[in-house]
Order: structure tokens, then C-alpha cells, then sequence
């Protein structure tokens, strides 16, 4: 104990015999942070507020059916996005500043999100404050403009894929009526039994389900071909079908929906939509369908190499794509199956009420997958007129009027630590450097020998002013 407070006594006696050292390092540094500081060009923040929506919130889920146009992490990827190569160039184009590249700006521009909520703040830091401002909100309106090309590029290859459709139905249609036309006149035959009646229209719902299911596979594969289109422009590396149809778990997965869709077709004609076995039958397939998407997104993951946002903006919605196909292909096993039944049964009919019947079947199903279809239309007209996109400008940015840097207060106070501790140091340092001998304890340290004597301070005797010694001629000294 009586070690400890020597040393901390020593300590604070080199602080005192140095505190004239350390008050100037102080004062130094403090003056010198204090110049700068006021010397420093100051540096202001211009700053704009984004809301993020989620993906396929809206109409689009209802007029898509669910189908999602964007992946997971929204927010996250639009961050991305933003600080890209593509968008930046356009900044750049519209600000017009010679000086700003993309690179200058992916360093100045700073996108966080804000926590708990949906909202993204964009801020850029620089000498000129107009510059500033102008920075984030050509960021903010460029991304946008391209948020909104994006979605209505969607859009349109779906209103273009279902007027394709449609015409191709139509033509259909037209031919089956005449056909059913022809046969009715040719045979005398004008309605078919009751029980026929009954057979057709059931069938004839199954097969419009059928049709309906194909056409949103074909829809599907479409989206499908369109985004590896594009992320062949973005990348060569694309995602291979064969690769995820041939994963073991995929393929056991789709096989399981399959067999569920089965039980749950047959299910749908012995009860109602909230009967406990069609509930926990639904259940189930959803369980499948969670747990399908979630492997298919860990081989996507695993076979491909994302290199920039706008291609993990595709991949993610490549993800969602491939697991919704496999998911009406799993559905389409299903009532294949359920048809293939239905028309064991009508097959024992006779030859000629057969005919009818398969030829009522099809103008039948023909008709609902035309008025469906039509439909479908009409919804993809009204969202791709509808000029939304996902991210909403909630505070555009002003020209900041006050810098952020530097902080005048705080640099100072900064300072004043810093000088203690460079003041503290330094005298220790020199203390510890010097080695010459001071006090009785030195001496017997560094020689290893007792001391005999000490001799006496003769400038500082009787604790007065120094004494002034002289020699006189025959006298001795005297004082």
C-alpha cells in the first residue's frame, strides 16, 4: 500500500515540477485546433426523405394475382440500387457538374433507413450547400422515374401477353360455336339429358380452372424469359430451370403439392371452402409452398453471383417467379388428374351424346376463358394507366443555410483533452528520459553504495536568498 501511494505521490510531483509544460502543450493545441477550426472551409448537409412501399402492395396484387414484382429486403435493395453505376451517371448528366463522377458521388451521398419505419433518408455532404441540394433530389427523382419504368415495363408485357391470348381464344371460341352449331344440325339434336347436362358443366369447370391455370403459367414463363432477358444485360450469369428442377428436395416438393392440390380438389366437392379438412389442407400446401420458395432461393443463391443492384433486384424476382411455376405446375398436376376421372365417367356415355357433350365442353370452356381473359385485360389496362411506382418523395431537400462542419464548440473542447494528455505524456516522457541524479535514493540505486554525507544547498541556506561568497586577500572566505 505504502508502494502505491510513493508512486502515485511521484506521479503527481512530476506533474506538478512539470506544469509549466503542460499548460503550454494545453494552450498550443487548443490554439491550434481553434485556427483550424475557424480557418476550415465549413461543409454543409443537404438532405431528402423517400417513403419505400411494400412490393406488390396494392392493385397490382390483386390484378396479378399475387405475383410479386419485387424480392425480398424492398428498402434494401432500392439502397442499392440508388448508389449504382446506372443511376448515378444520370445524376451526373443533370446536375452538369464537370467535377462529379459517379465514383465522387457513391463516396459523398450517404442512404440510410430510417428505424421502425419505411421511410429512406438520402443526404449528401459538400462545400456548397446548392450543390448539395441539388445532388439529392435529382438522386431522388431519377430513381423515381426509373422505379416507374420499371413497373410500367411489367405492366405492359402483361397486357400485351393477355391481348395476345385473347385473340387466340376468340378465334377459338368461334370455331367451337360453329362446330357445335354444325353437329346439332347434322344429328337433330338439340340438348343432351340432364345428367349429361350435369357432367359437362362440371367438367367444363374443371377444364376452365385447366385453362385458366395455363394461362398463368404461360403468363409466368413469360416474366420468367423477360427478367433473364435482363439480367442478361446486366450479367452474363443467369439462373438455369434445369438446374432447380433437377434439386432433389424441389423435385420432392413440387411432387407433394401435387399430391395435396389432388386431396384437395376431391375435398372441395364433398364440402364447403371452411370445412376443417379444406382448411388444414390449405394449410399444408402453404407450409409446401413456404418451405419450396425457401429452398429454390438457396440454389438460386448458390449457382448465381449477384454483381450489382439492379441484378439482385432481378434475381429476387427471378426467386419469386421460378417458385410461383413451380407452384402452378404442381396445381396443374392436380386437376389433370381430377379431369382425367371426370372423363373416364363420361366416356361410358353413347357415341352420339359423347360428341355433343365434348363439343358443348368446349365452346363452354372456351366462353369462360374468354370472358376471363377479358377481364384480365381490361384490369392490366387500368394498372399500367395507373403511373405509380414504389417510392414516394415525402421532403424534398432545401438549400442547407447552416454547415455542419466544422463544429467549432466541440473541436475546442476536443482539443483541450487532447492537450492535457499530450501535456501529461510529454512531461513524463522527459522525466523518465532524464538520467542524472537528484536525491540521495538515486545515488545509492544507481552506485550500490550507502551514502555517508550529503552536502548542503548552499545558494538556499537558512531558506533565504542565495548567500554571495568572495575571497579576500590574507582573510580566507568570508561571506
Amino acid at each position: 500500500m505504502e508502494m502505491e501511494e510513493m508512486d502515485l505521490r511521484e506521479y503527481w510531483d512530476i506533474i506538478v515540477k512539470k506544469k509549466k509544460l503542460i499548460a503550454t502543450v494545453f494552450a498550443v493545441t487548443v490554439l491550434a485546433v481553434a485556427i483550424y477550426s475557424f480557418l476550415a472551409t465549413p461543409i454543409y448537409e443537404a438532405f431528402t426523405t423517400v417513403m419505400v412501399r411494400e412490393a406488390g402492395s396494392g392493385v397490382e396484387a390483386i390484378l396479378f394475382d399475387g405475383i410479386a414484382t419485387m424480392g425480398k429486403n424492398t428498402a434494401q435493395n432500392y439502397i442499392q440500387i440508388m448508389k449504382s453505376r446506372t443511376i448515378l451517371e444520370r445524376v451526373v448528366d443533370r446536375v452538369g457538374r464537370e467535377e462529379l463522377t459517379p465514383r465522387v458521388l457513391e463516396k459523398a451521398i450517404t442512404i440510410q433507413p430510417i428505424q421502425g419505419s419505411d421511410v429512406l433518408k438520402i443526404s449528401m455532404q459538400s462545400p456548397e450547400p446548392e450543390l448539395a441540394q441539388a445532388v439529392v433530389n435529382s438522386l431522388a427523382d431519377i430513381f423515381i422515374d426509373w422505379n416507374l419504368d420499371y413497373r410500367q415495363n411489367d405492366r405492359r408485357a402483361a397486357r400485351v401477353f393477355i391481348e395476345s391470348q385473347l385473340e387466340t381464344v376468340e378465334r377459338d371460341l368461334r370455331l367451337a360455336e360453329e362446330r357445335l352449331q354444325n353437329f346439332k344440325e347434322e344429328q337433330g339434336v338439340l340438348a343432351p339429358s340432364q345428367e349429361t347436362a350435369a357432367m359437362v358443366s362440371q367438367l367444363a369447370s374443371l377444364q376452365a380452372s385447366l385453362t385458366e391455370l395455363t394461362v398463368a403459367k404461360q403468363e409466368t414463363q413469360e416474366r420468367i424469359r423477360q427478367v433473364r432477358a435482363s439480367l442478361a444485360e446486366q450479367d452474363p450469369t443467369l439462373i438455369s430451370s434445369t438446374t432447380i428442377a433437377d434439386n432433389r428436395l424441389v423435385t420432392e416438393y413440387r411432387s407433394r403439392l401435387a399430391d395435396l392440390e389432388i386431396k384437395l380438389a376431391s375435398a372441395r366437392e364433398k364440402y364447403t371452402d371452411r370445412h376443417p379438412e379444406i382448411l388444414a389442407l390449405q394449410a399444408e400446401i402453404e407450409d409446401v409452398r413456404r418451405k419450396l420458395a425457401e429452398e429454390v432461393e438457396r440454389v438460386v443463391g448458390t449457382e448465381t453471383m449477384t454483381l450489382n443492384a439492379i441484378y439482385q433486384e432481378l434475381y429476387g424476382k427471378l426467386i419469386n417467379l421460378e417458385v410461383e411455376a413451380n407452384a402452378l405446375a404442381a396445381r396443374e398436376v392436380a386437376l389433370l388428374a381430377v379431369i382425367s376421372e371426370r372423363e373416364q365417367d363420361l366416356s361410358r356415355l353413347p357415341a352420339q351424346e359423347l360428341e355433343l357433350a365434348r363439343l358443348m365442353r368446349e365452346a363452354k370452356v372456351l366462353e369462360e376463358l374468354y370472358v376471363l381473359l377479358r377481364t384480365r385485360r381490361e384490369e392490366a389496362r387500368i394498372s399500367e394507366a395507373m403511373q405509380t411506382a414504389d417510392v414516394q418523395v415525402i421532403d424534398r431537400a432545401a438549400v442547407p443555410t447552416q454547415p455542419v462542419k466544422p463544429r467549432i464548440k466541440l473541436n475546442i473542447a476536443i482539443g483541450g483533452v487532447l492537450g492535457v494528455f499530450l501535456g501529461v505524456g510529454l512531461a513524463f516522457l522527459l522525466e523518465f528520459m532524464d538520467t542524472t541524479i537528484k536525491s540521495k535514493e538515486d545515488a545509492e540505486r544507481v552506485l550500490g553504495l550507502p551514502v555517508l554525507g550529503q552536502i548542503p544547498d548552499l545558494y538556499t541556506v537558512d531558506g533565504g536568498a542565495p548567500r554571495r561568497f568572495s575571497r579576500r586577500r590574507g582573510r580566507g572566505f568570508s561571506a
